[in-house]
């Protein structure tokens, strides 16, 4: 399949090379990561520039001395007057004839459909002028229009816009909440805009059905609205982004959301099936811990995820990924569209399945009850759930439409509660909480709970607050002492330091040092010897540059 892309590509540039000598090719660059955006404390001396699709859009975040606030500025080529009607001239022909019939290769079809209507109609374009319209044509036909560039801009989370005549705001990862120069002022285009973005997603939208939740071909999660009658400023869009590559246990230390003792502590439990919910507000990052937990799963355990829509990210080759998918027409007797798989289906068909381990990605309904019933049953579970507090989260469990029975909430053990901070702008996630389910009160219903990790905010640290019950439990379960527990919990813990000191960080090399680990290939190295191991490597780099010069 390779050779055969390859083989089209090559032939398509021949032709295109040879018909088209006068105008140049065109291309356009994603630029690399930049951890180079700091903050500022005094923010009115904020003016950072960097690229978002070279060489053709910019991104500036600068004070505005009017509003008094920050703006992310969308830089791009201004088309001029006289060359405003070629471009439209352009665009109509496009419009009618231009089918990608290639996704991988939309790109060069793109040119080539361009590039051809313009011999056509005997337009003469400069080159410059050439490669900013086909900026606008790959922008608008192959991308999300004015929001394509955003979307290329890894330090933005959160997009949203809330209708006609109202700034474009964006959640940036640095600066915080933060609103654009993007204004849509045509209700029609926002609603047309709105509809691609549907269609992009492989769903439908209309005045019947005027809500639509969705995920985008790149992993994105949109909520979309169209009509006035349910969002009066007009159409409206929320795009939560999507991050290709997943975090690790390690880059969440890292980001200093976690620590490396509260994640040895859960790889320990997670090894003797030990069932967990990551509980938290809106944004507060559980998916992604969830993900990052996940890679702690002993390689060799069957899998099986259940999430409406696709965020899981995993490794492991013995997963099952399973996907709820949405009815067709109108709700029958059951309540159900035709065709409709829901998560409680999905999670009823996985226990014949016979996993090891059970993750689902958000639970809020009557499939919550099923998971409860799995975790009594002896399948470990993972899940995340909203709720800000142990508190909430009982409540929520216990009253409609999950009626859960407070005997059954015994078989969780652990609650990892998230929390999305902010200061003076700028965002931060941490692990709020650690918490063990330790029982339940028959008579009373109430659950007894003991909190093991806490972060305190204001030293921005992690404090052992308890000795673990569950640790002790292990123990006793598996027929050793609690110093055997113990002292493996330590073991891991220096694993966990050790591999961030050899720079082990990304989830594909963290992963690959977790399967050797569980085929007892990792041996801890004393600290010296890790320093003196990176210091070779250092210089080792140094030869190399020289010697590349």
């Amino acid at each position: 399949m390779k050779l055969r892309g390859l083989l089209y590509r090559k032939i398509k540039e021949y032709f295109k090379a040879k018909e088209f000598k006068e105008l140049p090719a065109f291309s356009i660059s994603k630029p690399k990561r930049t951890d180079q955006i700091k903050k500022h404390e005094d923010i009115r001396k904020t003016n950072e520039t960097y690229p978002l699709i070279e060489p053709f859009a910019y991104a500036n975040i600068k004070y505005d001395e009017k509003e008094k606030v920050l703006v992310y500025n969308l830089i791009e080529p201004e088309i001029k007057d006289d060359e405003k009607s070629l471009f439209e001239k352009i665009r109509k022909n496009l419009e009618e004839i231009f089918v990608v019939e290639d996704p991988k290769n939309a790109v060069l079809e793109l040119e080539i459909t361009v590039k051809k209507i313009i011999k056509d109609l005997n337009i003469k374009l400069k080159p410059e002028v050439f490669l900013k319209f086909m900026y606008y044509f790959y922008r608008d036909f192959l991308g999300l229009n004015e929001i394509q560039p955003l979307m290329e801009d890894h330090l933005i989370e959160d997009i949203s816009c809330d209708g006609i005549n109202v700034p474009v705001y964006i959640m940036h990862k640095v600066f915080g909440s933060i609103k654009t120069n993007i204004v849509f002022r045509n209700g029609e285009y926002l609603k047309d805009l709105v509809i691609k973005m549907a269609q992009k997603a492989g769903k439908y939208i209309s005045y019947a059905e005027p809500l639509l939740d969705a995920t985008l071909p790149d992993g994105s999660r949109i909520a979309l609205s169209l009509s006035e009658d349910v969002t009066t400023r007009g159409a409206s869009f929320t795009i939560r982004k999507f991050r290709e590559v997943p975090f690790s246990p390690l880059e969440l230390v890292n980001n200093h959301t976690c620590s490396e003792e509260i994640f040895a502590y859960l790889w320990l439990l997670i090894q003797y099936k030990t069932s967990m919910m990551i509980i938290g507000g809106t944004g507060s990052g559980k998916t992604s811990f969830l993900n990052a937990l996940s890679m702690l799963i002993p390689p060799e355990a069957k899998i099986i995820s259940i999430e409406d829509t696709r965020e899981l990210n995993l490794l492991h080759e013995h997963w099952v990924p399973s996907l709820a998918r949405a009815g067709f027409g109108l709700p029958g007797a059951s309540g159900e569209k035709y065709g409709e798989v829901t998560l409680f289906h999905l999670l009823r068909e996985s226990f014949r399945m016979n996993p090891d381990y059970l993750i689902v990605g958000e639970t809020r309904g009557e499939e919550t009850y099923v998971m409860f019933q799995a975790m009594a049953s002896g399948h470990s579970s993972l899940s995340t759930f909203h709720a800000t507090s142990l508190e909430t989260l009982i409540r929520r469990l216990t009253s409609p439409p999950i009626n859960l029975s407070s005997t059954l909430i015994e078989s969780l053990g652990v609650i990892i509660i998230m929390s999305h901070a902010k200061e003076k702008g700028a965002t931060a996630r941490r692990v709020k909480e650690v918490i063990e389910i330790v029982g339940v009160d028959p008579r009373t219903g109430e659950v007894n709970s003991n909190v093991v990790y806490r972060w305190n905010p204001s030293t921005d640290t992690f404090e052992k607050v308890g000795d673990s019950v569950l640790l002790r439990r292990i123990a006793i379960n598996i027929g050793t002492s609690e110093e055997v527990i113990k002292n493996e919990f330590e073991k891991r813990k220096k694993i966990l330091t050790m591999w961030k000191e050899e720079g082990k960080l990304d989830y594909v090399s963290f992963y690959s040092a977790i399967k050797s680990y569980y085929k007892g290939l990792v041996e801890i190295k004393p600290r010296k010897l890790l320093r003196k191991e990176k210091g070779i490597r250092s210089i080792w780099n140094v030869f190399k540059f020289l010697a590349d010069q």
